[in-house]
């Protein structure tokens, strides 16, 4: 059940996560199962063009600006393929061989987003930290999502929470 509610989910970082790597992320969860969690950020820039990794990529894809996708292998390029013509959860996947997208340089519904690293979790990991207040689940689309300039995804995704998540107060029993 878990497994549903989040794989395909944008996660908000709870305002109390202050100080680390995740201080006001904005994550896509690509898959979350027994195996563990897997996703990435979508609002951190590298400040680098995909032609300064990799000048050999395809043309229409070398402006490209590199996302920091999560602190796990920093040093791997990720590439997500987003289907914008669709609104569905699957329009999002990882692709491995850029070559296919060639061809594809023309079609104006596919977005392709260099990433480098990922989000990852142990097993029941991120449910854990989703039960502690850490994360927020939220029903954002991620395509809209990153049609949002990348300074402001943040302060979009908790826009449409519809409350402010800096209320949130602690549970009896779980002390801060």
């Amino acid at each position: 059940m878990t497994e549903q509610a989040i794989t395909h989910s944008v996660l908000l970082a709870a305002p109390k996560l202050l100080g680390g790597f995740f201080e006001e992320s904005v994550i896509f969860i690509l898959e979350n199962n027994a195996d563990g969690s897997f996703g990435f950020v979508l609002n951190r820039s590298t400040k680098t063009q995909l032609s300064d990794l990799m000048p050999d990529a395809p043309e229409h894809l070398q402006a490209a600006t590199v996302l920091l996708g999560g602190p796990v292998q920093i040093d791997h390029l990720f590439f997500l393929a987003l289907q914008t013509d669709q609104r569905a959860s699957a329009a999002i996947r990882v692709v491995q061989d850029l070559s296919a997208f060639n061809c594809l340089g023309a079609n104006p519904n596919l977005q392709v987003l260099p990433v480098l690293g990922y989000a990852g979790w142990a097993p029941e990991q991120l449910e854990g930290e989703i039960q502690g207040d850490d994360w927020l689940v939220t029903n954002v689309d991620p395509i809209t999502l990153l049609q949002v300039p990348l300074s402001e995804r943040y302060a979009f995704v908790r826009a449409q929470l519809g409350f402010d998540p800096t209320l949130l107060g602690q549970s009896p029993g779980r002390p801060q």
